[in-house]
């Protein structure tokens, strides 16, 4: 179980790190038991919506040009052209992950999840993102390293 010595940094990198064991554990189970992007959307909690609300001023102003899409994993995904910047997507993320006004969406007649779309309300955009679902791991572990860099830098 262990103790966390400072909650907000340990709990983004046991977030990250339980999606990325949890990842190496369902390899030899059936497709269908398979429930990483489950985990995956629940974990979105403890990495969009507590850093937004706790430590939002550590959440890096990285814009979207091509070289950082890319080191972002985001090599399909679309975000709104109104959110310019990493902080923009986490706060508009937030939002859709703490109503839960995600859908997923399927390309294919087996309904296998393809992509994961984040919703706006009010004056955000009709649609926030739109994640290529094999993105998304590699984005939540980029922006976290970014933010857990931040924090450390900071925090001391």
């Amino acid at each position: 179980m262990g103790n966390y010595s400072d909650l907000e940094s340990d709990f983004v990198e046991r977030t990250i790190r339980l999606i990325g064991q949890y990842t190496d554990l369902i390899q030899d189970l059936p497709f269908r038991e398979q429930l990483n992007y489950t985990l995956t959307i629940n974990c979105l909690l403890g990495l969009i919506v507590m850093p937004k609300e706790r430590v939002i001023t550590y959440i890096p102003r990285i814009g979207f040009d091509e070289q950082n899409r890319r080191e972002m994993g985001l090599n399909d995904s679309f975000i709104d052209e109104s959110i310019g910047d990493l902080k923009g997507l986490i706060q508009n993320l937030r939002h859709s992950v703490a109503h839960f006004d995600i859908e997923v969406i399927s390309d294919c007649e087996e309904r296998l999840i393809d992509w994961v779309e984040f919703k706006g309300s009010g004056n955000q955009p009709e649609i926030i993102a739109r994640f290529r679902a094999a993105e998304i791991f590699p984005f939540l572990q980029y922006y976290s390293a970014r933010l857990l860099e931040n924090m450390r830098d900071h925090r001391g």
